[in-house]
Parts: C-alpha cells; structure tokens; sequence
C-alpha cells in the first residue's frame, strides 16, 4: 500500500516524510513486512542511527491490512524486520507484543517471523513477548544479539544491559518454548575487549548453547564513537579470537542440529 502513515515516535525527525509500507516477496509464499524504520539505540560501533535516523514506526492497522492483502495473493510466511523489532510501537501506546497478537488474528492459515530484538527492549516487555509467541502461528525463534559476555565491554559498546539480562531473557523464552532456536550475535575484538572480556564471552556460549551465534570481527565505521576509542586490539588477535568463538558455536550447533535428525515440517508450497 502506498501512502501509509507512520506513527511519530519518540526523538523522531518530524522534517522528515512519512514512509509508505514497502512490498518485499522473498519468494511467492514468503513476504518480508518492515514494522519500523531507524532506532533507539546509540550503539557505539553502529552506523545506524547515522544512516536511518531515529525510531519510527508504521501503525498496526497497516501492517495488519498488508498482511491481508498479501495472504489473499498467496503468501504464507510473514517476516516482521526492524533494525531492532523490540523497539517497535514505543512512544506511541503500542508494542511488539501487540503487533504480533493483532497480525495473528488475521483470518488464515501462515506463519509470522520476528526479526532481530535487542535484549534490553525485549527484557523490557518479556511477559508480554512471550504470551505472543504463544500463537501457533508465531515461529519459536527468536534473534537477541549480545555482542558481548563482558559488562564492561558491554558498556563501551552502549548497549544498555547486562550479560546477566541477556540470560534472563533467553531462560525465560526457553522456558516457555523448550525446542526454541535461539540465535545471537558477537563482535570479536571491540576496543578494550581483554583476554578475561573475551574468555567471559566464551564462558556464556558454553551456559546457555544457543543454536545460532553469528561472530563477527570488529571493524571500526567511520564516525562512530568506536573508530575513536583507545586499546584497539590487534588484527590478528581478533582473528585468532574469532576463530575460536566460531569453533565453539559450531561444536554447540551441531549437536542441538542433531537434536532435529528425523523432524518433518510443512511445506507451504505443495499447496
């Protein structure tokens, strides 16, 4: 649909124009819906805020009235994408979890996929979250990038929560929804990561064994208050931590993967 309104959040850049809600098909049965634009967030690696701008959202009844004009064009999966779906709806009377009640509602037979959260807005609303991801139209996945097992590093990189919050809120999902999957992501090397810092990060794969975790290497973005930070760690240590962390992860995914050997799933497209 064109013309859509966008619901003015908090901070938002009110010179700018309104967004049109955006059609994006993956495939004939996959459509991609983006429930915001921008975030909360004023991480210190990340060039986001700089690029996008700050939050703002599109309103529920567009995204609802998308759903349904995309169900009757024969999509069956919906992905709901942000650059941080858990800051959906703030400021504006709303949230995450009502989204995902109200486009669950919709008459029909599809799956919704909800993109990447931050853990602190997800901590934010975890009651809630979970009741949604209750609906057996809601996949049990869910994406909580943590960058990071070390507090300290945690707060250089402005990421306004804990390692601790970050377990809290995967316990309690797993909790609810024992065969959940469970991705993340970690920045190898940010400035003033240690061998203790990194060691942490390795400690809390090992607890809470999730089945994706995306490592990345840390690069410094242009105008980012990271590319002016001091005690860079050196390239090839990044490397050799890198190398490390994605040996964990791989050893930790393939045995929850053989967990799966043998499971059988729908498949939209028969029709």
């Amino acid at each position: 649909m064109k013309g859509g309104k966008v619901v003015a959040l908090e901070n938002a850049d009110k010179a700018k124009p309104s967004l049109s809600l955006p059609r994006v098909r993956v495939n004939p049965v996959v459509g991609v819906i983006p429930i915001s634009y921008g975030c909360l967030g004023s991480c210190t690696y990340c060039c986001v805020v700089l690029a996008r701008g700050r939050l703002r959202s599109y309103s529920v009844g567009e995204i609802v009235e998308r759903v349904k004009a995309d169900l009757a064009e024969g999509v069956r999966e919906f992905w709901l994408t942000a650059q941080d779906t858990g800051c959906y709806g703030r400021g504006a009377g709303t949230s995450l979890a009502e989204l995902i009640e109200a486009v669950c509602a919709v008459d029909g037979d599809f799956k919704v996929r909800v993109g990447m959260m931050t853990p602190n807005m997800a901590l934010s609303i975890l009651e809630s979250l979970i009741k949604a991801y209750k609906s057996e139209k809601v996949f049990k996945f869910v994406h909580l990038p943590v960058q990071s097992g070390d507090d300290h590093v945690l707060e250089k990189m402005r990421r306004f929560y804990t390692a601790a919050d970050f377990k809290r809120v995967v316990n309690a999902f797993k909790a609810a929804f024992p065969e959940m999957t469970i991705a993340t992501d970690i920045i190898c090397g940010f400035p003033g990561e240690d061998e203790k810092a990194f060691e942490k990060t390795l400690r809390l794969i090992e607890e809470v064994k999730l089945d994706v975790v995306n490592v990345s290497k840390f690069f410094a973005r242009p105008r980012t208050p990271a590319a002016a930070m001091k005690d860079a760690v050196p390239p090839t240590e990044i490397k050799r931590r890198s190398a490390i962390l994605s040996s964990l992860a791989m050893k930790i995914a393939l045995k929850r993967n053989r967990e799966w050997v043998g499971w059988e799933g729908r498949w939209f497209m028969d029709g």
